[in-house]
């Protein structure tokens, strides 16, 4: 086990792996959008044709992805990218409906020669050829793409709005072939999730600030080593490295992104037993800081597949222990045969993170006053540091690097990055870190600038220390030209004097390294503070206290070593007052008086720490605050701020533990602890985006149900307790509220709120009477229509509701329900792929619903363009002859009349001006015969007993080709007769094919 004296704080990615808004664009579309303005020609490569989506294609990715693409790779392509090295390509992939292009620059993963080493020898080996891309989709702005050619396969991610899309080779199948599909397809989820000994420190506001550079001054080179399960399941030493080296680049493109340079050093292979056989992290991490004690690099990763999860250290780059400059990752190779790259990278990016000093982004560390950046830990149960929970990102915009984001609805999006406070974390940490080389030259300009201490006159200005000789600084009014120059400076700091009030200033710092120097460092800005009015004054005894109504807030000054401020404020109930003095020019102390000047309460921190004062159960009357500086402290410029406020008490508690659990996409239960002397409870809601604030009063149980809700949207909460006495909100004292809680509603289910919706509308012939324009309902009204869908028993895949309610069928009139029909979505470019089929009601005057009867029929498909496609159990089916842009709202398409085109010749019947689907397919083989081998005939004569041609049936029969009910070999309303008609009338021998592909 780890040192227990170890200062560094352990991470522990716990969750079982399965062997595992508005984005801005990043530094990598901004380089891109650089070669494109200085029109940089960028070669066309395409690797890829696709396989299409018959049967045999699907069955490779049907039991692990709701859908996917899959490519054959050419190889004779590949190899002759590798030679050509060229540095610019438009990288086309085959995808549905198109193609998507990246447009993509090449770039070295390693900044010197990559060396890979193998344990059976301990030898270098021959690095594997290999062309490594970063770049974006063409004309989607603030998209990533990372791709990695390799002789034998392709890896890459893309990511977008529209979420991180992997491309892979099959582990298992033809060689050739790769699969490209949407990590949200995957049918199981990523359930990665940290534990972190939590030292509740949080981050200054210079950790937090970023220098403004566009990238970092210095490079993190990374060792990894590959464990022998990896190597065990590639196969080989390349394959492995290829895993690798692959895996690095789709993690190094979210550094590169944020402006952080990463670059690998060295990969080191187990091809034999590893002495790493612990099945846990911490004990594998232990393993490796025992084994390897020292390498190639600044920082050290062990890759391996087991532990379900992964460990590292925070901000150790500089550590002079080995063993702290770790990590260790469980990844994943595939989930079954498809490869689940995108989880590897999450975790593998998370681990090298801490190492680099960004905590979660749920902890209570951040935005300068120790709060979370987002809630999205505490909402899937993990919490770090007693704050008030962060909000919970919208799935629209999605998570960062450091956040759980994918343990809710919202996900992470790599193409967020790290998030502006984790990027400075790091930014500042690797550009202060002394141990790190430059990126470029041997003398760099120092990072990390800063002002502290800012009058209305001089400021500190201070930067990193990187271990120059000298510095020279050089500072002017933002508003200038006229830079002022100061040399020869030995320490990282300056004491900046002279200034004028409320005026921006700039500095900046340059580097001196012997006979070399670097370039100035980019800018910092920083502005002195303007004279702070003193409006209280005289208020310097208890005679002249500042009268204050609460809450207040306030600002005023200690102008002089003799300066006090007095200010009173009346309570009319008991209760609680909370002060809180802050922004202190220097050791300012507050103490709370009575109107008398007795001391009740006081608060002494020393040195410029804020200073607070909780008092509770204070009785009615006058108090009186008083601030003073102790020894004589003061400032003539600088403002303290001080806040006032107090709630009634009555021994009334305000309830503990406020929460929101059971969240569904339209419901949540709000509970919260039982508080004493509680007679009821005041639970107020909200919309976290609006102001005004819905009550619910009077509850005599310490819990609510939420019903209604709107999916995909945040919510706060609070609530305050009633108790016996005055009068409340029901007859009683109240507390204050609690803190807000927030929560967010879960992505409503398709079924409920459909990404795709038609208002389709046919016509069957066989139902169809001309002397009404609609069709006959005879089966509903004989009660032969089953509350079940009859094609899943046709060998058809349905989505979906599968039965409807007797309560459906009881309806009459032109909205009566004639029978189920098929309506399938297929693909625009490859027709015959049906990619999602709902079973659906069809209406006398030709409507299609859903199965409640009244709603149009809804997909789970992606708004998108699609074919509509219509089947029904005893006629052909048709399909549009064009694809339909498809929403969540209802696109009309009205397959009976003549508008609409369908796909291939004569699809419908013509019956004046109304076209139907052609009946007479009782053998269901797509093909109307009337007589022959396969005829749709002879059915209806074995339906009515085979023998007695002028027997009936009744019934819900294939054979009932009119759909009235009763089945007829002869005589009137025979069923017959129709397809005769149907394929021509005189000629019994010819046939109608159906025309579906």
């Amino acid at each position: 086990m780890l040192p227990k004296h170890h200062k560094a704080f352990l991470l522990v990615l716990s969750a079982i792996l399965l062997h595992v808004g508005v984005v801005q664009a990043g530094r990598v579309s901004d380089r891109l959008s650089e070669l494109q303005r200085a029109k940089v020609p960028f070669t066309p490569v395409e690797l890829f044709v696709s396989m299409g989506s018959g049967p045999e294609v699907t069955a490779l990715w049907r039991q692990e992805l709701q859908r996917a693409t899959v490519l054959r790779f050419d190889r004779n392509r590949a190899e002759a990218l590798l030679r050509s090295g060229v540095p610019f390509v438009a990288f086309s992939i085959p995808v549905e409906g198109g193609t998507m292009i990246l447009d993509l620059e090449r770039t070295d993963i390693a900044r010197d020669p990559l060396v890979v080493r193998v344990a059976s020898t301990g030898l270098a080996v021959e690095t594997p050829s290999a062309a490594h891309y970063r770049g974006v989709i063409r004309g989607v702005p603030g998209s990533l793409a990372a791709v990695s050619v390799f002789g034998s396969e392709v890896m890459a991610i893309v990511s977008d709005a529209e979420g991180e899309r992997v491309l892979g080779r099959f582990a298992e199948g033809p060689a050739d072939l790769h699969v490209f599909y949407n990590a949200s397809d995957l049918r199981i989820t990523n359930p990665l999730s940290c534990h972190a000994e939590d030292d509740g420190r949080g981050y200054t506001a210079a950790e937090l600030r970023e220098d403004g550079a566009e990238r970092t001054l210095r490079c993190v080179r990374y060792y990894w080593e590959v464990n022998y399960d990896i190597f065990q399941n590639k196969g080989s030493v390349v394959n492995a490295v290829n895993y690798v080296t692959g895996l690095f680049n789709q993690s190094a493109i979210l550094y590169d992104n944020d402006g952080i340079d990463v670059t690998l050093s060295e990969v080191f292979v187990w091809d034999v037993p590893s002495p790493y056989t612990q099945t846990t992290t911490g004990a594998l991490l232990d393993q490796f800081g025992v084994t390897r004690t020292s390498f190639n690099g600044d920082l050290a990763h062990l890759l391996g597949f087991q532990g379900n999860g992964g460990i590292a250290y925070l901000n150790t780059l500089c550590s002079g222990s080995t063993a702290m400059r770790m990590a260790y990752s469980d990844i994943n190779a595939t989930y079954s045969s498809v490869p689940t790259y995108s989880w590897s990278v999450e975790v593998v990016t998370h681990e090298q993170g801490h190492n680099l000093g960004s905590r979660h982004t749920h902890a209570c560390a951040w935005n300068g006053n120790n709060t979370a950046i987002d809630g999205c830990g505490p909402a899937a149960g993990y919490v770090e540091g007693t704050c008030a929970n962060g909000p919970v990102p919208t799935s629209a915009v999605g998570g960062t690097i450091m956040s759980y984001c994918h343990l809710v609805s919202a996900g992470i999006r790599f193409q967020n990055g790290f998030g502006p406070q984790p990027t400075a974390v790091i930014v500042n940490r690797v550009n202060s870190a002394s141990c790190l080389s430059a990126c470029g030259t041997s003398c760099d300009a120092p990072g990390n600038l800063f002002a502290t201490g800012i009058t209305t006159t001089s400021a500190t200005l201070s930067w990193a220390a990187i271990g120059a000789t000298s510095y020279t600084l050089r500072w002017k009014p933002t508003a200038g030209s006229t830079w002022t120059e100061v040399t020869g400076l030995t320490t990282n700091t300056y004491a900046l004097g002279g200034l004028a009030q409320s005026t921006a200033y700039e500095f900046q710092v340059l580097s001196l390294c012997g006979a070399s120097s670097s370039g100035y460092s980019s800018s910092y800005g920083f502005t002195t503070i303007s004279p702070c009015p003193d409006a209280f004054e005289p208020n310097n005894s208890l005679a002249t206290a500042a009268t204050l109504v609460l809450p207040a807030t306030t600002n005023a000054l200690i102008a002089t070593a003799s300066d006090v401020d007095y200010y009173s404020f009346t309570l009319t109930t008991n209760s609680t007052i909370n002060l809180y003095l802050s922004n202190l020019a220097g050791d300012y102390d507050l103490r709370l008086l009575s109107n008398t000047g007795t001391q009740l309460a006081i608060s002494e921190n020393g040195s410029t720490s804020p200073e607070s004062i909780n008092y509770t159960n204070a009785a009615p009357g006058t108090y009186v605050i008083h601030v003073f500086g102790y020894n004589g402290a003061f400032s003539g410029t600088l403002c303290y701020n001080l806040s006032a406020s107090a709630f009634g008490t009555q021994g009334c508690d305000r309830p503990e533990g406020l929460d929101a659990d059971n969240i569904t996409w339209n419901s949540a239960v709000a509970s919260w602890s039982i508080a004493p002397n509680a007679v009821t409870y005041d639970l107020r809601w909200k919309l976290t985006s609006s102001v005004d604030w819905t009550v619910i009063v009077g509850l005599t149980t310490n819990s609510f149900a939420f019903n209604g809700l709107s999916p995909l949207t945040s919510y706060d909460l609070e609530v305050r307790t009633v108790c016996a006495g005055q009068q409340g909100s029901q007859g009683g004292v109240t507390s204050a509220y609690t803190l807000t809680t927030t929560f967010v509603t879960l992505e409503a289910p398709c079924e409920v709120v459909p990404r795709s919706v038609v208002a389709s509308r046919v016509m069957l012939d066989g139902a169809y009477r001309s002397a009404t324009g609609l069709m006959v309902d005879s089966l509903r009204v004989r009660g032969y229509l089953p509350l079940t869908e009859p094609y899943s028993a046709l060998g058809h895949t349905v989505s979906g509701p599968l039965s409807t309610t007797s309560g459906v069928f009881a309806v009459s009139g032109a909205n009566a329900i004639v029978d189920w029909v098929l309506v399938e979505l297929r693909s625009t470019t490859a027709p015959y792929a049906v990619l999602e089929a709902r079973a659906g009601l069809l209406q006398r005057d030709g409507d299609v619903v859903g199965v409640d009867g009244t709603s149009a029929l809804g997909f789970c498909s992606n708004a998108g363009s699609y074919r509509l496609a219509v089947r029904h159990r005893n006629h052909l089916g048709c399909m549009t002859g064009n694809a339909y842009a498809l929403t969540g709202t209802a696109t009309a398409i009205d397959l009976s009349g003549q508008a609409v085109t369908t796909y291939g010749t004569n699809a419908r019947r013509t019956v004046g001006s109304l076209r139907t689907l052609w009946s007479g397919n009782v053998l269901v083989d797509n093909i109307l015969r009337y007589t022959g081998l396969g005829n749709d005939r002879d059915p209806i004569l074995a339906a009515v007993g085979g023998s007695v041609p002028t027997a009936t049936t009744t019934g819900y029969h294939l054979a009932d080709v009119n759909m009235d009910g009763r089945v007829r070999y002869v005589g009137l309303d025979n069923d017959r007769d129709p397809i005769l008609g149907n394929v021509g009338g005189s000629l019994p021998t010819a046939t109608l094919t159906e025309q579906l592909p």
